[in-house]
């Protein structure tokens, strides 16, 4: 048997394993979510002093998922949309095609040689920036620190300028994109994550044993339905893929 002919096998089920491991990291998101408390602004600042006064200050600690609407007194400004934002991402992308020679010998010995352009995207720049802003409900608000989220960002600003480099003998440059996505400093959130009051005051945080940390725009129930989604996406794929790798090994022994 040719080194070569498990090649296919091997691709196959690299690819069943990493369909498997994202189908378990969407059970993992899905197990986090059913756990956290359904709760309320004023429910946890309540709770919190009841903790402290029994307890001391510092020892309010719950994982909880709530909506309410994005405050921030100081936001950002998106550097190419202007737009006023908790949080952005810009990314600066040249667009390239990449000379790729093969050479080749036919069953007479004679050697063939060809030419393609593979089309790549070679990232130039990436720059991201978030600040605290709080979750309000009617007159009642919890800070969010938002550094270690899973934010859902909004494409805002997608733009492909003209090459900014000559062609050389094993790169064309097609163009420079430059994208951008934000998080508005406005509007409704749902948000999962620790309610603690360790820092010093009562405030929206990652987990710090690990766990969902979330702000999305939508409800519980339509986060819950695309994760749901995934996983079974995830799991078709995976199980595509070993059916395939299975059959690819039969092949070759046979």
């Amino acid at each position: 048997m040719e080194p070569t002919q498990l090649l296919l096998p091997a691709l196959l089920g690299s690819g069943a394993i990493g369909t498997a491991l994202a189908r378990r990291h969407q059970a993992r998101k899905l197990s986090h979510l059913l756990e956290a408390r359904s709760s309320s602004v004023a429910e946890l600042l309540d709770l919190q002093r009841s903790v402290a006064e029994q307890m001391g200050g510092g020892s309010f600690v719950e994982r909880v998922k709530l909506s309410g609407e994005i405050i921030c007194e100081e936001p950002l400004v998106a550097p190419w949309s202007g737009e006023p934002c908790v949080a952005f991402t810009d990314i600066t992308t040249a667009m390239l095609e990449v000379r790729e020679e093969t050479t080749s010998t036919d069953a007479d010995g004679n050697k063939r040689t060809e030419v393609r352009w593979q089309r790549r995207d070679q990232t130039l720049n990436r720059l991201e920036r978030r600040c605290s802003f709080s979750l309000r409900q009617g007159n009642q608000q919890l800070p969010i620190q938002p550094e270690a989220a899973e934010l859902e960002l909004e494409n805002v600003f997608d733009q492909v300028d003209p090459p900014t480099t000559e062609n050389t003998f094993n790169t064309r440059q097609l163009g420079i994109r430059r994208e951008e996505a934000i998080l508005r400093a406005s509007g409704m959130a749902f948000v999962v994550a620790e309610c603690s009051d360790t820092s010093g005051q009562l405030q929206l945080q990652a987990p710090q044993d690990g766990g969902l940390f979330v702000v999305k725009r939508g409800s519980e129930a339509e986060f819950s339905a695309s994760i749901r989604r995934w996983r079974r996406i995830w799991m078709a794929s995976t199980l595509g893929l070993t059916v395939a790798t299975i059959v690819s090994l039969v092949s070759i022994m046979s």
